[in-house]
């Protein structure tokens, strides 16, 4: 009777997160160049901020850092890759080089992962009175195997001079797993199978 009631369960989760992939997932083809790109939708990530735009209440509140997870063929180029978006009170810049770290964890175990990324000066948000910074990064396919099957805990960003650490909620976290995970259904790649 456990063996039943457990593979119900089993069964109901993979039914219930087959019907949520389909509606969170952006799968578009490019028509002059052939690019397909499926994206799930930005993930909010951290806390509440307050940010530089004040208002008679007090400092607008703002979301930390946004998250956004995708993969793009184009021919025989296929990559995932995760946008985070991060707002910061200072002009900052990056430098070319593995400036993104995620602090990954299943149950007992912790890994952390690097990713390149390219140089960036943000993007002065005039709602916020913050600039906010774009940190694109490649994904390669172990790296992606990692994230659909650990919670990303923390995200480390390295700037020139300064670094920030962001920590994700359980919530966040999980929102975050669910992206990766059907991201790589749509593309074929997960889950795996024999």
């Amino acid at each position: 009777m456990k063996f039943l009631l457990s593979s119900f369960f089993v069964l109901a989760s993979c039914i219930s997160l087959w019907g949520q992939c389909e509606e969170l997932i952006y799968d578009q083809v490019d028509e002059f160049d052939s690019t397909r790109v499926v994206t799930a939708p930005s993930v909010n990530i951290g806390y509440m901020v307050p940010s530089n735009f004040q208002t008679i209440e007090g400092f607008k509140m703002v979301e930390e850092a946004k998250a956004i997870f995708g993969f793009t063929r184009q021919d025989s180029v296929n990559s995932f890759f995760i946008i985070l978006a991060v707002a910061e009170r200072e002009y900052l810049s990056t430098e070319v080089g593995d400036n993104v770290l995620l602090k990954l964890v299943i149950e007992d175990y912790e890994e952390v992962v690097g990713f390149y990324t390219v140089p960036d000066k943000g993007v002065f948000d005039s709602e916020t009175n913050m600039r906010i910074y774009h940190h694109s990064c490649i994904v390669p396919l172990d790296a992606f195997y990692r994230m659909a099957s650990a919670k990303i805990e923390k995200i480390r960003v390295y700037y020139k001079d300064t670094k920030r650490t962001i920590t994700l909620t359980s919530q966040q976290q999980a929102a975050v797993q669910q992206a990766v995970r059907c991201v790589g259904e749509a593309a074929k790649v997960y889950p795996v199978r024999p």
